[in-house]
């Protein structure tokens, strides 16, 4: 009579599977599979869990002990794990830097929370946002016009040609009270409508520099 295969018996399908496809990305299925073509007298055998199997219950309190005692092991973890340790530690630091830093805290009170998806907005409603745009405030902090205000006579920034200034009544928003205003912008940038008329209103600034912007020196 012939002696029978050494068997190996694990309560694992996912493992089995793993190891049978020759598509598998686990780098112990891939071990297992060399070691497996050179011991062609070794067979794997699957046991169904919790069925109360003497041997089977005896790898689980051997598997629970070295957990507990932490008993050094190297099992070699799969590259998409470390990606995702990875990915959510970037997103962590990413985040402590967001909100401790000093620049971009306009756009901090609308998105406060990082992630890695881009937002829907265009580049008249970030220039908006930001402040950075056809906006005399911005551009007297750069030196490129004398005066930050506006034809009317106003402080030029995105807020007063919003929802104020005379000459931009077509695109008004409501003009928040001073209280409310961080939830203003947050609305105003959530809310597709809203984004539509600043884009035209971005538009219309830089078609009318002349008519909204005193030239420099009238204000002096």
């Amino acid at each position: 009579m012939m002696n029978s295969l050494p068997q190996v018996w694990s309560d694992s399908k996912s493992s089995h599977h793993s190891i049978a496809s020759i598509d598998t990305k686990s780098p112990i299925a891939q071990q297992t599979q060399e070691i497996l073509l050179k011991s062609t007298n070794i067979k794997l055998e699957w046991i169904r869990a919790h069925v109360a199997y003497s041997g089977n219950e005896a790898v689980d309190v051997l598997a629970k002990k070295a957990t507990q005692e932490r008993i050094p092991t190297y099992i070699p973890a799969p590259r998409n794990h470390f990606k995702s340790l990875l990915q959510k530690e970037t997103i962590i630091r990413w985040q402590k830097e967001w909100d401790n830093g000093e620049t971009g805290r306009s756009v901090h009170n609308v998105l406060p929370k990082v992630k890695t998806t881009p937002t829907p907005w265009q580049r008249p409603e970030i220039m908006f946002l930001t402040g950075h745009g056809p906006f005399p405030t911005y551009l007297k902090r750069f030196n490129i016009r004398s005066s930050d205000s506006c034809g009317c006579g106003n402080l030029g920034n995105p807020l007063h040609f919003s929802t104020s200034c005379l000459f931009t009544t077509s695109y008004h928003l409501t003009k928040p009270s001073p209280d409310l205003e961080p939830l203003w912008w947050k609305r105003v940038m959530n809310n597709n409508n809203s984004r539509a008329k600043i884009r035209k209103l971005i538009h219309f600034i830089a078609e009318n520099e002349t008519l909204l912007f005193p030239k420099d020196g009238d204000n002096n």
